[in-house]
């Protein structure tokens, strides 16, 4: 199995190592880690916006349906 370093062009591994203060290897591991938690975190949010829509539409839904009736509880 090929080591990653021989996999990622020169170039990058030195703009890589600008910025690894001397250890390539944890700087590319904690780059993975923080691009998990932003995929993660997408998919979180992309949920969450999905159930709010879901939850907005049915509610409006409802709102139509009683819109009749919904002034009656506050007179």
């Amino acid at each position: 199995m090929p080591k990653i370093s021989m996999l990622i062009p020169d170039a990058d591994l030195a703009a890589i190592d600008e910025v690894a203060d001397h250890n390539r290897t944890a700087f590319m591991i904690r780059a993975a880690l923080d691009a998990a938690a932003r995929i993660k975190r997408q998919r979180e949010d992309a949920e969450i916006r999905r159930i709010c829509s879901t939850t907005a539409e049915r509610d409006i839904r409802l709102a139509k349906k009683f819109e009749s009736t919904l002034g009656d509880g506050l007179e």
